[in-house]
């Protein structure tokens, strides 16, 4: 009897053991199977995204494009399968494409950084599309060519592209989101000389937005200059959150030397954030270049 008792005991037990045995063997095939998944989500690009052309990353690269130029910069952790967000730069009055990579530091951050490159006045000076001392030409159609081709050579993920300027070009990058809100998911001015009028912006979808600009600032002044046709800082930012369809903003003081109004509640969540430092000049740095790209990566299209 005690024969057959262990006889049955073993039996169960190596059951048992299968049982266990089979049982992992499901979850190590279901392991396996969730990080496929996992790598395929990572991945998307080897199905259906691949660059044109050898890009190595941290690397500089010069395109053209309807005959004029633009500066590429790829990031340091570039992979050749791997989306990227993307963002153009645009720069003061008198500054060259080279000057602002080598300036503005924006190659650090996590994204493809596109330099175009500004055309001169018949003075000679470079500038962008919207001011009185600009040229003629179309830098609006321009900077749709560039996306156009960016999009095609690379692997640029489309709902993550945003536009920055300084000054002259943070002006430029405001008119950008007039003309081309269906292209950028967000926007920073920094200084910016808004010389079109607000009546003529009238954009097709709410464009979330950050001004920074410093309320001594003696080139482009915080509280405008009717001579000269630019907007109090104040009011135009209040303008563009009253198009956003914004609620009441709150105001609050950041550290020792900013006050920071933010309107929130706003049709499609397209915050507007405008960025008053207290004492600051015309100059770029007031906030980190980090700090701009928190609040533009928050949005996508």
């Amino acid at each position: 009897m005690r024969r057959v008792a262990w006889i049955v005991a073993c039996v169960l037990l190596f059951m048992s053991v299968l049982g266990l045995t089979m049982h992992t063997q499901s979850l190590e095939s279901e392991i396996k199977a969730l990080e496929k998944q996992l790598v395929a989500s990572k991945r998307p690009e080897q199905s259906t995204c691949k660059v044109r052309g050898d890009w190595l990353p941290n690397t500089t690269t010069t395109g053209t494009v309807n005959g004029r130029q633009y500066l590429v910069h790829v990031p340091e952790n570039f992979v050749s399968y791997e989306y990227y967000p993307l963002i153009m730069f645009y720069p003061g009055k008198g500054a060259s494409a080279g000057a602002a990579q080598a300036t503005f530091g924006l190659d650090k951050l996590p994204a493809i950084v596109v330099y175009p490159y500004p055309t001169a006045n018949t003075e000679g000076v470079l500038a962008w599309q919207g001011a009185p001392y600009s040229s003629p030409s179309d830098d609006v159609a321009f900077t749709a060519a560039v996306l156009d081709r960016l999009q095609d050579d690379l692997c640029v993920d489309r709902t993550k592209v945003y536009a920055a300027g300084f000054s002259n070009g943070g002006g430029f990058a405001a008119l950008l989101s007039c003309k081309l809100p269906e292209r950028f998911a967000a926007y920073a001015v920094i200084a910016g000389a808004m010389y079109a009028p607000a009546g003529q912006c009238v954009p097709s979808k709410p464009a979330p937005l950050i001004s920074i600009h410093g309320d001594k600032d003696s080139i482009v002044p915080y509280d405008g200059s009717l001579l000269r046709k630019l907007p109090s800082i104040d009011s135009w930012t209040a303008s563009r959150a009253k198009l956003n369809g914004c609620a009441t903003p709150t105001t609050v003081n950041e550290g020792i030397n900013s006050i920071v109004t933010i309107w929130n509640q706003c049709t499609d969540n397209a915050t507007v954030q405008n960025v008053r430092i207290q004492g600051g000049g015309h100059s770029w740095g007031q906030i980190t270049n980090q700090a701009l790209w928190q609040f533009l990566s928050r949005f996508s299209l």
